[in-house]
């Protein structure tokens, strides 16, 4: 059990049998630690060796022999918390690190229908409410083997939608708002349109509900942000059927 728990704070297998074994005989020379070990001499060298640098063991030359002693246990608390103050130091750069690439912006295109629950799921990820708008009357039908799940999942993490659908999908827009986390209404103006626009997050995705479908996924802070004040500015005109 020491043996593993020492390979989990950095040791390898021979490494951690040479330091216990250490402990358990005292200061010893190679033939000393490799009786007590059962490991061969030219891998105990290799241990040893790592472990000085380590300063875990030390060893003391007398005569013509080195004998080896492995440093007080207390000492691999501070030699852990040593890695842990020199990990805290270097945090904020791999942070930055971290969230640059985050950042980093990207576009893919799709086809088929087999790409829009991919990408639908995939906003979810977010933990953000979901805009869209544009919405065909098709859309629905053409969805109807996965959106149900979709929305299911959706509101078991209660991750609200917002829909604006073109004018001519009143009936649709009454379902979605019996839905919990979930509002819907339909653009003003009779507007004919296949291309749906979905943000969340930094992302974008315009599915075209045409006879083979086609998503465009836009990965970037900056243009999810212009949709997002776009959107809120059709929401804020847009109608709830009566």
């Amino acid at each position: 059990m020491e043996e593993h728990i020492l390979m989990d704070l950095g040791m390898t297998l021979n490494e951690a049998k040479v330091y216990i074994a250490l402990l358990e005989i005292g200061s010893s020379s190679v033939v000393g630690i490799s009786k007590k070990c059962k490991i061969h001499r030219p891998n105990i060298y290799d241990s040893l060796q790592k472990l000085m640098e380590k300063g875990i063991v030390s060893v003391i030359s007398t005569d013509d022999t080195k004998i080896y002693q492995a440093s007080n246990p207390a000492f691999l608390e501070l030699f852990w918390k040593e890695k842990e103050l020199k990990l805290k130091s270097i945090l904020p750069c791999l942070n930055s690190r971290f969230d640059m690439a985050k950042r980093r912006s990207f576009a893919n295109i799709f086809e088929g229908i087999n790409a829009i629950p991919k990408i639908l799921y995939g906003l979810l990820k977010h933990n953000d409410e979901i805009l869209v708008y544009g919405v065909p009357k098709v859309a629905p039908e053409m969805a109807k083997y996965f959106i149900m799940n979709f929305h299911k999942i959706r509101i078991k993490q209660k991750v609200v939608m917002k829909h604006i659908y073109n004018f001519n999908a009143k009936e649709r827009i009454k379902y979605l708002n019996s839905l919990p986390y979930t509002q819907a209404k339909y653009a003003p103006i009779e507007v004919e349109s296949l291309v749906a626009t979905h943000i969340c997050g930094d992302e974008v995705a315009l599915i075209i509900w045409a006879e083979n479908p086609k998503v465009i996924q836009i990965v970037d802070k900056d243009v999810a942000d212009s949709y997002r004040t776009y959107f809120n500015l059709l929401w804020r005109i847009a109608k709830v059927p009566k």
